[in-house]
């Protein structure tokens, strides 16, 4: 069916979404660049940091366009977080990131499950989340200024669990805009690269936080 087909064109996205930065961060950092882009270059780095958060206000925009111009832009995303996480190779060894990657990957496939065949409404969970999250950023931004010490491994455990619940309701919120879409293939096709980006970003963020608590004892 459509319907199956926009799911798997979704999670195949997301997929080589996470492949681009998975090879540009370990192509920066086998070969150097990203020292020398620090060095030489250090307002073409920040570019980079900068850049996704103008592409996803862009991307949530891109809806009223074409299918291609989404999937360019999360393209460059995808290019720009690989940059931007090139230094987590100089803070953990590899073993130590592929351990969390494969733990990351479990935990999100059973996530989606969970989205996919749960019957129970998680829309207002999700919104708690969010909200959750919103309070966390900006508890964390005011600690920063005050320079008050953080624990964290209770703010990762905290963000995962945030996360753990913004994942299912993405997954939900992405069957129930496909099944909205009453089959159109041109409208299915931008839901599934739209929430390609929001899955894709549910599993940084819970790779991240997975990466932070098997790593805490393992720093280079």
């Amino acid at each position: 069916s459509t319907l199956k087909s926009a799911l798997l064109k979704s999670y195949a996205w997301m997929a080589i979404a996470l492949s681009i930065t998975a090879v540009v961060s370990y192509g920066l950092y086998a070969t150097n660049t990203l020292l020398i882009l620090l060095s030489t270059m250090p307002f073409l780095f920040m570019l980079f940091v900068i850049a996704p958060f103008i592409l996803s206000i862009a991307f949530g925009v891109s809806m009223a366009r074409s299918t291609s111009s989404m999937k360019v832009m999360l393209v460059l995303y995808a290019i720009c977080m690989g940059v931007s996480l090139t230094s987590i190779g100089y803070v953990y060894d590899v073993a130590t990131i592929g351990t969390a990657f494969l733990v990351s990957a479990v935990y999100f496939i059973s996530l989606a499950v969970i989205g996919t065949t749960s019957k129970k409404d998680f829309t207002s969970f999700g919104s708690l989340c969010m909200i959750g999250l919103f309070v966390l950023i900006i508890t964390q931004c005011f600690m920063m200024l005050f320079r008050v010490s953080m624990d964290v491994r209770l703010v990762s455990i905290l963000t995962l669990l945030i996360f753990t619940g913004i994942t299912v309701w993405d997954v939900q919120r992405m069957n129930r805009l496909l099944i909205q879409s009453d089959g159109s293939v041109v409208a299915q096709d931008k839901i599934a690269i739209f929430m390609a980006l929001q899955l894709y970003l549910d599993f940084l963020n819970i790779f991240l936080r997975i990466l932070q608590l098997i790593g805490m004892g393992n720093r280079n």
